[in-house]
């Protein structure tokens, strides 16, 4: 094997084993503080019935960490107080009726996150993107056992579905399901802590290997 195909080879490794180090599922702490900004959407989940619910960022503790997500469980209600979840892969969840919800859906979250949220978002912006990936995960058809629909206005759900669906090719941003007892949640891959660590240790032995294939 010659130099340039050596290297190759580790680059390709290395891929691999970071791709495996971010879907890999990870023990945390969760809290949710509250949610806002957001709007009060009235759904119907197969599971929650037809209710009144906030629609928007959730304000999150994760493992003590100030951390903005979006719930992608319309069929679980939040607990109060510090629960155990783990981080996963996003297509690995929710874990609800019918889940996880696979790569396809989410990369449309993915997609929708990184086109559309800002922490400076409105309420109408904030509820329209949760409806929206509600929307993503859950289905409209009533004969779907597993069902979930909004009654009434979807603050713009609906034109960002369209948006994703004309895009396959868009951006996407970088997330993670945070899974648990309760109401299941996507926030983004974190920039430090165990995160950080962990790909430094990839990365590094990534360089090891490609310095000793590179220079054999």
């Amino acid at each position: 094997m010659n130099k340039i195909m050596k290297c190759l080879a580790a680059a390709a490794m290395g891929v691999s084993l970071l791709t495996a180090l971010s879907s890999k599922a990870n023990s945390v702490t969760v809290q949710e503080l509250g949610v806002g900004p957001d709007e009060v959407v009235n759904i119907t989940s197969s599971t929650l019935g037809t209710a009144n619910v906030y629609a928007g960022i959730n304000n999150l503790l994760v493992n003590g960490v100030a951390t903005e997500g979006f719930c992608i469980d319309p069929f679980h209600w939040s607990l109060t107080g510090v629960q155990s979840y783990n981080t996963e892969a996003l297509s690995l969840g929710p874990k609800t009726p019918g889940g996880p919800m696979g790569t396809v859906k989410a990369t449309e979250i993915e997609q929708l996150w990184a086109k559309y949220y800002s922490a400076s978002m409105s309420p109408q912006n904030a509820a329209g993107l949760q409806v929206a990936i509600w929307e993503v995960v859950g289905s409209t058809t009533f004969a779907d056992p597993n069902y979930f629909k909004v009654n009434g206005s979807d603050y713009g759900a609906s034109l960002m579905l369209t948006w994703v669906n004309n895009n396959p090719g868009a951006p996407t941003a970088n997330l993670l399901a945070v899974t648990g007892p309760g109401q299941d949640y996507v926030i983004p891959v974190p920039d430090g802590g165990t995160t950080v660590m962990l790909l430094g240790e990839a990365l590094c032995g990534l360089f090891i290997i490609r310095r000793k294939l590179c220079l054999s």
